[in-house]
């Protein structure tokens, strides 16, 4: 199904038929050229964070994040030139936009140390409800183990259910049961859409309400620009998506040529995400500079590292074992509380190791002990045979 669908779109349009421009050759280009643009300025960024890498607890998730700029504009890209097939480069931009929302999350459970260290700075404090928090209804609840857990959750779901509706949409369209814009029930598009905004609200909700429970705490670190970089990315796209498919409902965007208007409204927004994403990566900069980590004040700053140090750094970044590590711990029906950090940890003591660890001083000390009764049982059988021996001499 899909080589089939290559060939139908790398074919050559028939005569007659009239292409529109945003598919044509002249506006693939241009996407092209910010495209690359925006490839090679998040590139660069990402260099030398692995370069100046003094700080893996918060430039692992850095990175991750920008990423998003070249993986969104390349997808686009590659879909405005085979529009037939966007819903497979698409697949791969949204399961990296759920992605990259946790990975906001964790950077910023980061920046402030930990969750031991935010359940410390939050004791006493209680939520205030109000409607943009979307809380007015709910009544005051404390910043706890609870309330950091949910956070976690609510976006850590919307990892899970983004990259199955991914999977969804991409067995629904094989089948032909789905199209972008189709609000019909016999459809799979508005049954993927309405399971895609609940999550993505839950998400976007956890979010919320982290950033009002530590706004202060987060002030220094400027996480409003960081906050509206990465969400204006993803909530642009989105709703630029929704306002195209309803100008293809009422009649806006008709079809042209061999292109329906669905494929239509695709390719303008892949096309306007490849400009945008330019501007972005430019926000991303700015927003995730690596300057902080490079200064001499760093107490963690050890100098530029060297490039087969690099490599190794990017292999550990993109690692995705802490992400499934931590799924599976906020989920677990045995889950009871958050494991506190402590200063082990920054030594690269697992907790598992060090649950284990105050056994070892026992078991050592267990086997001083045998050893010690054996050499003792030794001692009192030489002691008595020596007795045995006088008290044989005396006798003779």
């Amino acid at each position: 199904m899909f080589f089939r669908r290559l060939l139908n779109t790398t074919a050559a349009p028939s005569e007659d038929s009239k292409q529109p421009w945003v598919t044509s050759d002249a506006a693939w280009a241009i996407a092209g050229v910010f495209a690359w643009a925006s490839f090679f300025v998040t590139c660069r960024q990402i260099y030398l964070h692995l370069k100046y890498y003094n700080n893996p607890k918060q430039q692992k998730w850095i990175v991750r994040i920008l990423f998003m700029a070249p993986i969104y504009s390349f997808c686009s890209w590659m879909s405005l030139k085979f529009f037939q097939i966007s819903i497979y480069f698409d697949a791969v931009r949204n399961v990296y936009e759920a992605l990259v929302i946790y990975y906001f999350l964790a950077l910023c459970f980061e920046y402030l140390g930990g969750e031991s260290a935010i359940l410390a700075a939050l004791k006493d404090r209680e939520n205030k409800p109000m409607w943009l928090t979307c809380t007015c209804c709910l009544p005051p609840f404390p910043y706890g183990v609870q309330f950091l857990r949910w956070c976690k959750q609510g976006c850590l779901q919307f990892c899970v259910i983004k990259p199955l509706m991914a999977l969804v949409t991409i067995i629904t369209a094989a089948l032909g049961a789905y199209d972008d814009g189709d609000l019909r029930p016999d459809g799979g598009y508005l049954y993927v859409a309405i399971v895609y905004n609940i999550s993505i609200s839950i998400a976007l909700i956890a979010l919320i309400l982290f950033y009002a429970a530590t706004r202060d705490l987060l002030a220094p670190y400027r996480p409003v620009l960081k906050f509206l970089t990465v969400k204006s990315i993803i909530f642009f796209a989105f709703w630029q998506g929704i306002a195209l498919v309803m100008a293809e409902g009422i009649g806006m965007i008709k079809s042209e040529g061999d292109v329906n208007a669905g494929e239509l409204a695709i390719a303008y927004q892949n096309f306007m995400i490849c400009i945008e994403m330019f501007f972005a990566s430019w926000a991303m900069y700015y927003g995730f500079s690596y300057e902080i980590y490079k200064h001499p004040d760093n107490t963690e700053a050890k100098g530029p590292h060297r490039p087969s140090k690099i490599a190794a750094n990017l292999k550990k970044t993109l690692s995705p074992q802490d992400i499934i590590d931590d799924t599976i711990r906020n989920f677990n029906k045995k889950y009871k509380q958050y494991s506190m950090q402590v200063d082990h940890e920054e030594a690269g003591v697992d907790a598992s190791e060090d649950e284990k660890s105050p056994e070892i001083p026992r078991k050592q000390s267990s086997s001083k002990f045998q050893k010690l009764s054996r050499d003792a049982d030794d001692l009192s059988s030489l002691v008595s045979i020596d007795v045995n021996d006088m008290e044989s001499d005396s006798l003779a």
